[in-house]
């Protein structure tokens, strides 16, 4: 047979030239959704395997990552991304009301405040996946051991697996994802599970606790920038 992508002629499963897949199916529009839905689902890979492992043994699902373990795991960022994407999706299906005051009462004691909130809640999604960074950053600076890129690589995995379980306040909770302590409890039990040092378990806790909490102070850096651009056009 004749290799789609190279022309090379053989006789195998994959290409030897170029490693293309021989006897690649025609592509359908069942084939197309079919193959995204079990990319996600499937528990053997893909999202589901994160969910499933990230909670059962985060420890030796990211450093594994790290040290080229990398078959049937959902890449990190896109990881982060579709938790987001979830979240933000339930939050709207679930109807939560979160303003507690008549909105032209917050106008006029807050509109400075209420503008940079406005701006944050539409473009919330673009807003919390830029936060990883400063998670990253966090992380760096409290545990070192890695370069950033290797450090934005466990904050995603660990931000979207904090942000996809933090679902479970919707029971109890109305707070917004930003003021969710779920998700910052999360956060430090699986900072603490990754970078946790034999022997050391007290440190290793408030290393975890330390470092989300300068997250917690990075994010709120970022909101009272948003409220000085905001008050500079009003």
């Amino acid at each position: 047979m004749k290799c789609i992508n190279c022309k090379n002629e053989h006789s195998y499963q994959f290409c030897p030239n170029c490693g293309e897949k021989s006897n690649v199916p025609k592509i359908t529009f069942q084939s197309i959704f079919t193959n995204a839905f079990s990319s996600i689902t499937n528990m053997d890979k893909g999202f589901f395997y994160n969910v499933k492992n990230l909670t059962i043994r985060p420890r030796e699902v990211i450093l594994g990552y790290l040290a080229g373990k990398r078959k049937n795991i959902f890449n990190p960022i896109s990881y982060l991304i579709v938790s987001v994407t979830i979240y933000l999706i339930l939050d709207s299906l679930c109807g939560i009301q979160h303003e507690g005051r008549d909105e032209s009462e917050i106008t006029k004691t807050y509109e400075i405040g209420v503008q940079a909130g406005k701006f944050i809640h539409a473009y919330f999604k673009y807003f919390w996946i830029i936060s990883v960074i400063w998670l990253s950053a966090s992380t760096k600076l409290i545990f070192g051991r890695y370069n950033f890129a290797e450090h934005l690589v466990i904050s995603s995995f660990i931000f979207g697996h904090a942000t996809l379980f933090s679902l479970i306040s919707f029971t109890y909770a109305e707070n917004r994802l930003l003021f969710n302590p779920v998700i910052y409890l999360i956060i430090i039990s699986l900072l603490y599970q990754v970078f946790k040092r034999p022997n050391k378990k007290w440190e290793s806790i408030f290393a975890a606790f330390t470092a989300t909490l300068f997250f917690i102070l990075l994010i709120l850096f970022m909101i009272i920038s948003i409220v000085v651009v905001v008050y500079k056009f009003l």
